[in-house]
């Protein structure tokens, strides 16, 4: 028997099918495009998603030379605060507003004047900031009243794909807790917030917990067959938190891809008086989490890779990634990079600053350096970046037993003992990377009865790869390199020297 994930990232989707053990019997992947209307705004087709994702199901189908009726239950994880408007029959009304989107500076200005932060924290867990669903459905109302009139639901992405499956309007707690709409105290969407906002909540599909049986399919559009069951699913990184196994106190969890995302299990809500970290429901029930956004790590070294290392991509064999090359010549750079310290903050900081004019630094840097300098200061300077995240998290009595890395960072041996030794944490990455499909599969599994519960289930099918140790040589060292790190970005910050720069070019 087997258990099947539809994973819809920010770029493509990918589905999976698993064995009852975790094992991928196969999968398959499509990519589809964003519109961009101008440079802030980003856009998605709705539909598109749908057609990508019918051809990764069957094609990984296919591939399994299975029956699919051994298939017994698939869910879905998701880029979260996406949203579309759809009408009663599920047509989309509109393209979808992708996370991504900054139009809504002025809904955002609304909300903090209408509600305030404090408000909005204590009740949602999350600051007032374009990236969340609200502001986004405040535009349409706003700019497009004729569209907000006629939408019969606002969808995030996996509530999109639930319908077309099932026929039925409904969310999850994690997702629907990214929406700024949800009080994550209460479980259910805030009346207080809606009022003042003048935003219809019947407009909102309804909300339930993770690892919930909807229903079969009705579809008959892919090869599915119609006996399978759809599980309610969850949002990308609480789905990567799953599938690492951050399932009980002391468990926490960093996904490294195009930013990093930082989760700690909560067993109540909890709020930070600072609000330099957001919490959300988890993909348990009952359960929440601890989060921290990096915007740029893995984006960071992304972007050393495309303009300035040309000599590693061409060195890169055909069938090899141009980042194993990168990777080994940065192992070729001592402990704190012959000299040179990287803040990665090249779209701004994220947590814990949430500082938009933050641009990215690069200090230190000589004649003497070499390519291998710059990779090694990235891979250092965004585990600075963790651990200050970290250090909030034990500011509040959070205090990490591990860290579990997993995304396309944790690939590489070199970062995930940096990591060890900056934060002074064992780092522990398991068999899957791709922890996101897996925690989606774990609810699917959970879902059908198989396990008594999503943590049983998670303790089940989660199988550790390698552990990385802290050595305290480099543990000292990186210590005194971090604490001026820190010193430098709050020098910059306290004379306004990123906000005037900023303003020279706007």
């Amino acid at each position: 028997m087997y258990v099947a994930s539809l994973d819809l990232g920010t770029t493509g989707c990918r589905t999976f099918i698993f064995d009852l053990e975790g094992k991928v019997i196969s999968s398959d992947y499509q990519e589809w495009n964003s519109f961009f209307p101008s440079p802030s705004h980003v856009e998605q087709d709705a539909e598109l998603w749908w057609s990508a994702l019918k051809k990764t199901i069957d094609n990984a189908i296919n591939k399994s030379k299975i029956n699919n009726q051994d298939i017994l239950s698939i869910s879905i994880t998701n880029q979260r605060e996406t949203i579309v408007p759809v009408d009663k029959n599920g047509e989309p009304l509109h393209n979808a507003l992708v996370w991504q989107d900054r139009r809504t500076t002025k809904q955002v200005e609304f909300i903090k004047k209408t509600l305030g932060s404090n408000k909005i924290y204590k009740t949602t867990g999350l600051t007032i900031d374009p990236y969340f669903s609200a502001t986004k459905i405040l535009w349409f109302k706003d700019n497009k009243p004729s569209i907000y009139q006629k939408t019969h639901k606002f969808l995030l992405v996996s509530d999109f794909i639930l319908f077309k499956l099932t026929g039925k309007f409904v969310t999850d707690y994690s997702n629907a807790s990214r929406t700024m709409l949800f009080d994550i105290n209460d479980l259910k969407y805030s009346d207080d917030i809606a009022t003042e906002l003048e935003i219809d909540l019947d407009k909102m599909p309804d909300a339930i917990e993770s690892g919930v049986n909807i229903d079969t399919i009705t579809n008959n559009e892919t090869c599915f067959h119609k006996n399978t069951l759809v599980v309610s699913g969850a949002g990308d990184q609480q789905s990567a938190a799953l599938g690492v196994g951050v399932i009980s106190p002391g468990d926490v969890k960093c996904t490294t891809g195009t930013g990093s995302f930082i989760l700690a299990y909560l067993n109540k809500p909890s709020f930070d008086p600072k609000k330099r970290v957001l919490c959300s429901c988890h993909a348990i029930p009952n359960a929440w989490v601890q989060e921290a956004s990096i915007f740029t790590s893995g984006a960071a070294l992304k972007w050393f890779r495309d303009e300035i290392g040309y000599q590693e991509c061409l060195a890169a064999k055909v069938d090899q990634d141009p980042y194993v090359v990168i990777d080994q010549e940065a192992r070729k750079s001592p402990p704190g990079a012959n000299g040179l310290l990287m803040i990665p903050h090249l779209v701004g900081a994220g947590a814990p600053y949430w500082n938009p004019y933050a641009r990215g630094l690069l200090f230190g840097l000589s004649l003497g350096h070499k390519r291998r300098d710059l990779y090694r200061a990235v891979l250092e300077g965004v585990a600075y970046e963790v651990k200050r995240n970290i250090e909030v998290f034990k500011d509040l009595d959070l205090n990490p037993l591990e860290l579990k890395v997993t995304g396309g960072g944790s690939r590489s041996d070199l970062w995930n003992q940096i990591y060890a030794d900056v934060l002074n944490l064992t780092c522990v990455r398991n068999v899957l990377e791709e922890a996101t499909s897996l925690g989606a599969a774990i609810l699917a599994a959970s879902g059908t009865g198989l396990f008594s519960d999503v943590k049983k289930a998670a303790e089940s099918l989660c199988k550790i790869d390698k552990k990385f140790l802290p050595n305290n040589d480099r543990r000292d060292y990186y210590e005194k390199i971090y604490k001026f790190s820190s010193e430098l970005y709050h020098i910059l910050e306290s004379k306004e020297v990123y906000k005037k720069f900023n303003d020279l070019f706007t």
